[in-house]
């Protein structure tokens, strides 16, 4: 359950990064109120299926798996969760009402984690209106109350990894404002991330065993038979802890750490209370597996490959997304959707896309893989351990008859129960069974390895190439041509269009569209200053004006004294051998504060001084 609610929320939180909206145009009690209707709706929907179900299960023709059933119905409803948490956040404009908040422009926590709690409160319903269904088929004898609180708490570790890397990198950009540039560059992302996994997955177990409220075992028989099992497979912990999650009611171990005096073997309750000694040897066994096999190790390069991945391939993935929306640009409809208020917002998400879809399959199918047969591989080495498959056999046999799981249904990171216990019965005790297991592992790893090494090296080729950029200004033309063909007395449509000409090269169609919107609009300043910048840089002389762009950067900066129009007014004095003015005007550019390239500024401001010969 924890990671498909891991893979969940991270699909959730990369669509809300990806988002960026314009402020909102809806009041802020006005997005409440949708929200909470909205919210009331996906209720009474849950509700309403599980009401559906259980008629289902009391009628004469119930459903043949009840338990798959259940869990079927929980997933819908919890990607309908994840759903309305989107929708909230882009068309009911949570998302940009966040970023309203005091402190939200420059902390990426505050936004972040108010999406966060959004979300959970989507699922907290559901989980609200799943409980009667889960007390009738996976026989949880929990209070409704109960059964939420237990899986928000289950939950929050989910959550902190996620907390802690924004905060961290809020406090790094605060501080070291050259720091927090580096990291928000891809390689800076990749060094951060790989930073922060190592240091989680030391500091991890012990602050999940607060937030779980986990307590050591006391002495007695579970404590003494688990010492045993682990000190007989040589798996050194620093505490055999109590895991109370659910009110201890689940059946369930795990086994968490890198490092021997920050491992920690949790067991619940119910687990200790309803196994037999010798199947619970063969739970300890099992997760004594994983410690010896190095699972935990194996997960984290898996989740660092994956951040790999994601560098390697930004540069194709952004083509992908390119392409897209390259196709919705020659629509009507999808023009409109991507020029429409909100489009840089939406257009965010689009080019999100092929990541989150790399993330799935990713996490789907190669850690999907590996994690079965890294479970498959601890089973082997409880019966190698121990010399039969009894023990573990008989615990999951039992798990799965107390709580209403189904043993033919796997999940993507388990083979079933059937098929677990299929394959520790055909094993012959003694074999080296988990070493076997461990030669197809390998064999996988190392194909594993070379795909993302292929994968990355073509990706970082790619991105060397800048196979994209032609293509991002084949968008943005077609766009603003096809919103021009609806609207061609829009001023600002033209001077977006001629700006992407006249990047292009074809200067004299870009200057053209600029002079139609100084016609259309003759006292916008942007506009003004878009054609004076034209007018002064052109590369092809014949195109330059230098008189006729002063006097429009001149004009330009008497309506609008921005640091970006008192920059056309230096290049323009540049051109007309004013070179004083020009170091005068940049100075006053970087004086008006830009809020970003200052570096460019800066390098404006000795351009023209040295020019001038003064100095800088």
């Amino acid at each position: 359950m924890i990671f498909s609610q891991i893979v969940a929320f991270i699909l959730v939180m990369a669509v809300s990064e990806a988002y960026r909206p314009d402020p909102p145009e809806l009041g802020l009690w006005e997005s409440l109120s949708w929200s909470v209707i909205l919210l009331a709706g996906l209720t009474v929907a849950a509700r309403l299926g599980v009401a559906a179900l259980l008629r289902r299960l009391a009628g004469p023709r119930p459903p043949r798996n009840p338990a798959r059933a259940a869990r079927r119905l929980e997933f819908y409803l919890q990607a309908a969760a994840a759903l309305v948490t989107l929708i909230l956040l882009t068309y009911f404009e949570l998302k940009a009402q966040f970023l309203e908040m005091p402190l939200a422009d420059w902390s990426e926590a505050l936004p972040g984690l108010a999406c966060a709690i959004l979300y959970f409160l989507s699922l907290a319903l559901v989980w609200w209106s799943t409980a009667p269904m889960d007390r009738a088929v996976f026989q949880q004898p929990l209070s409704t109350w109960s059964l939420v609180g237990g899986q928000l708490r289950f939950l929050v570790p989910v959550v902190f990894p996620w907390l802690l890397v924004v905060v961290a990198r809020d406090l790094l950009s605060a501080l070291w404002p050259d720091a927090g540039e580096f990291l928000d560059s891809s390689l800076g992302d990749l060094i951060f991330i790989g930073a922060f996994l190592l240091v989680m997955a030391l500091l991890f177990p012990p602050l999940v065993r607060y937030w779980w409220g986990c307590r050591p075992w006391p002495r007695g028989p579970v404590r003494e038979l688990a010492e045993a099992v682990l000190d007989r497979a040589g798996v050194g912990v620093g505490q055999i802890l109590t895991w109370p999650v659910l009110k201890g009611r689940m059946l369930t171990a795990g086994i968490l750490g890198l490092a021997p005096r920050l491992r920690y073997l949790l067991i619940t309750p119910a687990l200790a209370e309803y196994l037999s000694p010798q199947e619970l040897m063969g739970v300890v066994a099992h997760e004594a597996g994983h410690v010896r096999h190095r699972h935990l190790a194996y997960y984290l390069a898996f989740f660092l490959g994956f951040f790999i991945l994601a560098y390697a391939l930004g540069e194709p993935l952004a083509a992908l997304a390119q392409v897209i929306t390259l196709g919705l640009a020659g629509s009507d409809w999808g023009a409109s959707l991507l020029t429409s208020p909100g489009d840089e917002g939406f257009l965010g998400v689009l080019m999100a896309l092929p990541l989150i879809l790399v993330l799935l399959i990713y996490l789907r199918f190669i850690m999907g893989f590996f994690m079965r047969h890294f479970e498959r591989q601890a089973d082997l080495f409880a019966l190698d351990l121990l010399g039969a498959a009894e023990p573990l056999v008989g615990a999951l046999e039992k798990i799965a008859d107390l709580t209403g799981h189904s043993r033919e249904v796997p999940s993507w990171h388990h083979f079933s129960i059937a098929q677990r216990v299929d394959a520790l019965r055909a094993a012959t005790p003694g074999a080296g069974n988990a070493r076997a297991q461990g030669r197809v592992i390998a064999r996988g790893v190392k194909i594993y390895a070379l795909g993302l090494a292929l994968v990355a090296l073509t990706g970082w080729g790619m991105a060397s190439l800048d196979l994209g950029a032609d293509l991002r200004q084949s968008i943005l033309t077609r766009l603003f041509e096809n919103r021009l063909a609806a609207n061609p007395q829009d001023p600002r449509l033209r001077l977006s269009l001629g700006v992407i000409l006249f990047d292009q090269g074809e200067e004299e169609a870009g200057i053209e569209q600029v002079r139609l919107a100084a016609s259309l609009a003759p006292n916008d300043p942007e506009v003004i200053n878009g054609l004076a910048w034209m007018l002064a840089t052109a590369k092809d002389s014949d195109l330059r004006e230098p008189e006729e762009a002063l006097d429009l950067a001149i004009r330009a900066v008497g309506l609008k004294p921005e640091p970006h129009i008192w920059d056309t007014l230096a290049e323009a004095y540049f051109v007309n051998g004013q070179y004083a003015r020009a170091a005068a005007a940049a100075r006053s550019a970087l004086a008006a504060g830009p809020k970003e390239r200052r570096d460019y500024f800066q390098a404006q401001v000795e351009r023209f001084a040295r020019a001038a010969g003064e100095r800088p």
